[in-house]
Formats: C-alpha cells, sequence, structure tokens
C-alpha cells in the first residue's frame, strides 16, 4: 500500500494521511493523474512509476455522472491539475452530495445499497470486527481567548435538553405571539432559526469560571449557560449586596448574610412559594419587601445584547424563563434587541489601524453629547454600525449653532421683533406646526422600536429642515416667525433630542425657562397630523423648489466648448408665468386609474403601504391592458413612458396618492397666498399665475409640462 502526496490535505488535521478514492474525488483523481504525467513532480516526492500506474477501481455508480465520477467532471470542467483550486471545489460540491443520497455501491458486502444506506451497515461491520473506535472531532479549530490552539477532549459532561419538544414549542410560541418582539426579522429569523437547532447543550466543565453544579459540586457551570435568569436578581441586588460589595463577603445593607440565603428563599421571592421557610433568619418583612420589589420591576421588558449571542446566551434565557417560571408566562422576557459590532469610519477597529476608540477617549475628544450623537446616528439593526468620526466633531458645531439661534430668537421675541404669542395663525404656521405633530410622533415610534439613527433623522435633521422652511417662508413674506409656533418647535426639538444629547438639551431647556429638569418634562404631546395641510405643504415646498432650479438654468452661462470659451451668462428674467393644470389628460387619467386598480390587487393591508406588483409581471400586465384600448393603443409608447415616471419617481414619493387624477387642495389659492414668498425667492417682482383649465398666454411647451400637482414656470423678460 502506498502513501502518496496530496498537497491540499490539512496537515494539522487529525494524522494528515487520508484514503484515496480516485474514482469519485475529484481531488484525488487530479492529484493522481499530475503524478502520473509529470515525472518532475514524482522525482520531488520521490514517487516511481510503479507506485501510480494503475487504472482507478469504480465502487459508486453515481446517476449522471457514472462509476468514475472524478474522472467525468475533471474532463467535463476542464480542470487540468490539483492547483485548480475553484474548479476543483465547483467539481467536489456537485459529486459528493448527489453521491451520497443517489450513488449505488459497486462492490463489497453493501453492494447495491445507495451509500446513505450503506453507511452505516459498514460502520457497524467495522465495531463488530474489532477495527474501528468511536472517534469526535469540532467542526472547526477550536482557540482560546489566549490564542492558543485548544485541544478536544472526552470527559463526562452534562446536558441540558432545550431541544425536548414541549419545551422547545412554549418558547417558540412566546416569541411568536405579540408579547415578544426582537424589533427586527433578521433577528426574529435567527431566534427562531436556533430554535430549531438548539438541542443537547453540554453545560458543564471541571474547571474555569462558573457556579459550582449543586448535585456534583466537581462541575461548573460554563458562563452561557449559567447567565441567563441573572435579570431577576437585579430586582434585589441593591437589598442583599449593596453597593461596591460584589462578592458576598461583608453584610448587605439590610443586614443579610450570605449564609442567609437558601433555595427557600429564593423560591419565596421569585416564585411566590406559599410561606416563608422555616427557620429562616430573613424577617419575614424583608422577604415580602424582596418578593414586591420583584414582582414590580419583572417580567424584563428587554434585554440588549450582540447579535453573535442570539444563538446561545440569549434563546438560552428564554429557554430558562419559560422552565423556571413555567406556569407564569407573565415573567418570560418581553423583548430582546441584538445589535451588530462597531466599526470606525467604516473600518473594523484595531489598534493597528490607530482607529481604535474608547468611550473615555471620545467623551475627551468629542464630549459626551457628540459621541453619544455619533453612537445613535452609527446605524440601527444587527448590522455592524459606524461610528463617523466626523459626524461626531460636525455635532460639536450643529449643536452649538442651535443654541445661539433658540438664545437669539427668544431675545427676538423679548424684544416684539416676532409676531404675537396670541396673533392669529397663518397659512405657514398652520403648515410648520402640522409638520412638528408628525415628527414628533415618527420619532416617539422609531424610539419605541430602537431605530435610534431614524429617530435623530425625525427629531433633528427634518425637525430642522422643517424649521428652515418656515423661517424662509416668513422673512421672504415679510411677516415674522410666530412666537407660539417658536416656543413650540423649541420645546419639541429639546424634548425629542434629550435621549441622546441630555447635556445639550438642558441647556436648551434652561434657554427656554423651562420648569425644572428637561429630563424630567414629559414627552411632548403631539396632535394628530393633518393630511391635507401636509400635502399643501409638501406641494408648496416642491412647487417653489422647481422654480427656483428653473431659475437657476436660466442665468447659468452657457458651458465653454472645444475651443471656444464659455459664453456670457444670460440676462435675469425679469418675470415669471405660472402654469397650473388642474387635471391629468383623458389618456393619462386612464392609466392612473388602470396602475391605481394594480395597487389594490396588490393588497395593501398585507403589504402595510401597499405595492404593485413584480415589475416583470406589472409590464406585462400594462402591455396587454394597452393593446386592449383602442383609445391607448395608439398611443403605447406614450403610455408606458408615462407609467414608467409614475412607477418609479412618483410612487415611491407619494405612495398611492400618485395615482390621483387630481389634487385635493386648490392649486391655484395654494400659489396666490403664497405669492409674497415666491417672488422673493424667485427674485421677480412681476409674477402671474394662470389656471389651463382656461385659456394662458405665454409658451405652450412650459404649459404642456405642467401636471396636477406639479406646476410649470416660464421665465421671460418683461417689455
Amino acid at each position: 500500500m502506498y502513501c502518496l502526496p496530496l498537497l491540499t490535505i490539512k496537515m494539522n488535521k487529525g494524522t494528515g494521511v487520508v484514503t484515496s478514492v480516485p474514482s469519485d474525488s475529484p481531488d484525488d483523481w487530479a492529484a493522481l493523474r499530475d503524478l502520473q504525467q509529470k515525472d518532475k513532480l514524482r522525482e520531488k516526492f520521490h514517487v516511481t512509476e510503479e507506485m501510480v500506474m494503475f487504472d482507478v477501481v469504480p465502487i459508486i455508480d453515481i446517476p449522471g455522472f457514472g462509476s468514475t465520477a472524478a474522472l467525468k467532471l475533471c474532463d467535463d470542467l476542464k480542470i487540468k491539475s490539483q492547483n485548480d483550486t475553484e474548479k476543483l471545489k465547483e467539481a467536489k460540491d456537485m459529486v459528493y452530495l448527489k453521491g451520497f443520497y443517489e450513488g449505488v455501491m459497486l462492490v463489497g458486502s453493501q453492494k447495491g445499497k445507495k451509500v446513505c444506506d450503506a453507511k452505516d451497515g459498514v460502520r457497524q461491520e467495522l465495531f463488530d470486527a474489532g477495527l474501528a473506535m468511536r472517534y469526535f472531532e469540532p467542526e472547526k479549530p477550536v482557540v482560546g481567548r489566549s490564542g492558543d490552539d485548544c485541544v478536544v477532549a472526552e470527559t463526562d459532561q452534562w446536558f441540558l435538553t432545550y431541544g425536548e419538544e414541549d419545551w422547545q414549542q412554549r418558547v417558540l410560541a412566546h416569541v411568536r405571539s405579540e408579547h415578544f418582539t426582537a424589533y427586527t426579522k433578521q433577528a426574529m429569523d435567527k431566534f427562531e432559526y436556533t430554535l430549531g437547532w438548539l438541542k443537547e447543550w453540554a453545560f458543564s466543565r471541571l474547571y474555569g469560571l462558573g457556579t459550582k453544579c449543586p448535585w456534583q459540586e466537581e462541575f461548573v457551570i460554563e458562563s452561557l449557560s449559567d447567565s441567563t435568569i441573572y435579570m431577576a436578581y437585579y430586582t434585589i441586588a441593591h437589598i442583599l449586596q449593596g453597593e461596591g460589595n460584589l462578592d458576598g463577603t461583608k453584610v448587605g445593607p439590610r443586614g443579610i448574610k450570605a449564609e442567609d440565603l437558601n433555595d427557600g428563599v429564593f423560591n419565596y421571592i421569585f416564585l411566590d412559594a406559599p410561606s416563608v421557610p422555616e427557620g429562616s433568619a430573613i424577617p419575614k418583612a424583608l422577604l415580602d419587601e424582596m418578593r414586591a420589589e420583584f414582582e414590580y420591576w419583572y417580567p424584563m421588558d428587554m434585554r440588549v445584547s450582540g447579535k453573535d449571542l442570539i444563538t446561545n446566551h440569549l434563546t438560552m434565557s428564554l429557554y430558562n424563563h419559560a422552565e423556571i417560571w413555567r406556569d407564569d408566562p407573565s415573567k418570560w422576557p418581553r423583548s430582546m434587541y441584538a445589535n451588530g459590532h462597531v466599526m470606525v469610519d467604516a473600518e473594523k477597529m484595531a489598534k493597528s489601524k490607530g482607529n481604535f476608540l474608547m468611550l473615555k477617549q471620545c467623551c475627551e475628544l468629542y464630549g459626551a453629547d457628540a459621541t453619544r450623537f455619533g453612537c445613535a446616528d452609527a446605524g440601527d439593526g444587527m448590522e455592524d454600525s459606524n461610528f463617523a468620526r466626523e459626524t461626531a466633531n460636525a455635532t460639536i458645531l450643529k449643536l452649538n449653532v442651535e443654541l445661539d439661534w433658540a438664545e437669539a430668537t427668544l431675545a427676538e421675541e423679548a424684544a416684539g421683533d416676532l409676531r404675537a404669542a396670541d396673533a392669529p395663525h397663518s397659512t405657514a404656521d398652520a403648515g410648520f406646526l402640522n409638520s412638528i405633530h408628525g415628527l414628533v410622533a415618527e420619532c416617539d415610534g422609531r424610539y419605541a422600536s430602537m431605530e435610534y439613527r431614524l429617530a435623530l433623522k425625525a427629531g433633528f435633521s427634518q425637525m430642522l429642515l422643517v424649521r428652515n422652511f418656515y423661517r424662509d417662508q416668513c422673512a421672504k413674506s415679510g411677516a415674522g416667525m410666530h412666537a407660539a409656533c417658536v416656543r413650540r418647535f423649541l420645546e419639541v426639538l429639546t424634548l425629542c433630542n434629550a435621549p441622546v444629547v441630555p447635556h445639550w438639551a438642558e441647556q436648551m431647556w434652561a434657554v427656554q425657562g423651562g420648569e425644572g429638569c428637561a429630563c424630567n418634562a414629559s414627552w411632548p404631546a403631539a396632535e394628530p397630523v393633518d393630511v391635507l395641510v401636509s400635502a399643501q405643504q409638501g406641494y408648496l415646498k416642491s412647487a417653489v423648489e422647481g422654480f427656483n432650479e428653473a431659475m437657476l438654468k436660466a442665468v447659468m452661462a452657457p458651458k465653454a466648448k472645444k475651443g471656444k470659451a464659455a459664453g456670457a451668462a444670460p440676462a435675469r428674467p425679469s418675470a415669471a408665468r405660472l402654469f397650473v393644470a388642474t387635471a391629468f389628460e383623458e389618456w393619462k387619467q386612464q392609466v392612473l386609474g388602470y396602475l391605481a386598480g394594480l395597487w389594490d390587487d396588490a393588497g395593501e393591508e398585507s403589504g402595510g403601504a401597499g405595492a404593485l406588483p413584480d415589475s416583470k409581471v406589472f409590464m406585462k400586465m400594462l402591455k396587454a391592458h394597452v393593446a386592449g384600448s383602442e383609445s391607448l393603443k395608439p398611443k403605447t409608447k406614450l403610455v408606458m413612458q408615462f407609467a414608467a415616471f409614475v412607477v418609479k419617481t412618483e410612487v415611491p414619493a407619494r405612495g398611492r396618492a400618485a395615482f390621483d387624477t387630481t389634487m385635493p387642495f386648490s392649486e391655484m389659492t395654494i400659489l396666490g397666498e403664497a405669492m409674497p414668498y415666491i417672488k422673493a425667492s424667485l427674485g421677480v417682482e412681476d409674477v402671474a399665475v394662470y389656471d389651463l383649465a382656461e385659456a394662458a398666454p405665454g409658451d405652450a411647451k412650459k404649459q404642456a409640462n405642467a401636471s396636477p400637482g406639479k406646476p410649470s414656470i416660464e421665465l421671460y423678460t418683461a417689455a
């Protein structure tokens, strides 16, 4: 029997010697063929011709590959040598699984059986003949925290049978119920996946950190299994230990000694045992106090941990709560939030890269609030978050700018430069307050779902954007901001961001003259959002942005062309016509009506916000509809272009409202009321608005660009 070299063998696993099956293993056949064909390779490894010059022996017939599957696949994939690692891996993937489940043995006592069935038979034959012994090894190398390779030894173990059906089903039912949330689908899927495979778990070891096994004290309970319900202990730790007393060597603040504690005491506190344990050294009143503390704080509303612990510690915590409080599901955990790891500037933290940051260091560099802002902004969910130093740095300036603005604006109020707090609200005021109500509700929801980045977006970034729009409206309309609106904005901005930037919030609160501390103030109340007002504000903002963009293009100098200098900038237009289309053309209304029907068919209730069918299906359906319509068929190209525009541009921005054929408000009224703002934005005094339902002067092409919700503009120089 010859021992031949195989370049792909793992020399650090087992003996480094494996049986060679060149008929069915692509790696083995490629290595054997190399030795047969390459004289220098044989010479290098001191292999002679008689060691390798033999035909392979067929032992398994695999449907589709025959009795020499390795030879066929190496030929089919044009594998030239054992160095073609990628192709060999592909070949191995193709043949191994199929060979195991479909291959039929051609030789030996198991001839005629499928390999998957023959395996157990051969195994038992070897045991019966005394030629084999059971052997176990880990799935992959085990490396200790010291960096040393671990050697696995067979030892006696105690196991927890997490896979026991009744136990597993109780936990699975709880996880899927309304009484538990994992906050993200990704985390929930991982909990369900773990509950599917977690079976027997070895929880004991002979040495190391851990609690001694009560019934066999030479064993200790390994930490992942041991630390699963200690959250219950949090509720009474302050009574038993007190500050700085971690190991129980000192008598607790209420006079309880470590030796006073036993199973009976904990059963009374945690399991609602009917009577005080006999002979207890702890007075009943104190036991009742601890029981009340536990009952007040439990169940655990939330546990926050790393995503890598879902597959062990967190799932075990659910299992053990479900068993210890088997008859009282109200004590089981209500939610578990799993986060990813932290990167810095989109790179994994490493001292070698110089980007390894400690919290204390960050606070020294940026201050606590900017550090907290950077952490909150780093990302939500189980994806690895990214702490951006640029964000933390910029936050320092942002927070100070808003603090300065608050002080300056309140000084303006004191000087009488703002409209009085009891003055009637204008359209701009109503729109501003309505936007604030919507953002307060969104921010609240984001915090509740542990989406801190999106909470910051709603409560800080978008809040500043609506303030800026309101401020711009008031300034360009010649009316000051409303004092009550400013006060409301400052209150909401402060309280929405207090959980993230508490020190800044206290400064803002003091500037406003708020009572007590911001941290003790209630979450700002928000009225229901007026959808119509939101639509009007969104319409005006979008329209003015479009007008300003048109003006910018009108005054831009032509770009330089090859061999020619750039042209002079055109003179600024002195007048503008705004065109409003109150309804779509008939054929567009037909298309929008058809799209709205598809949206309904997609099922808004099941999809939440609603959706159209898959794009391929949608296009086929639309084409078929157009082909069968006498009025739409002549405009097939225009219809498809218009539908594509609505679906790709309008639907993501407006949802189902993208299919409306008319606006729910008068565009003429909105633009008319905002005329001072529009004129100031354009820097043009001569601006007129025309309803295209009536005759309108001006450029027909510009008029054709108008559609419901999207007014068009013609800029010109008045004679």
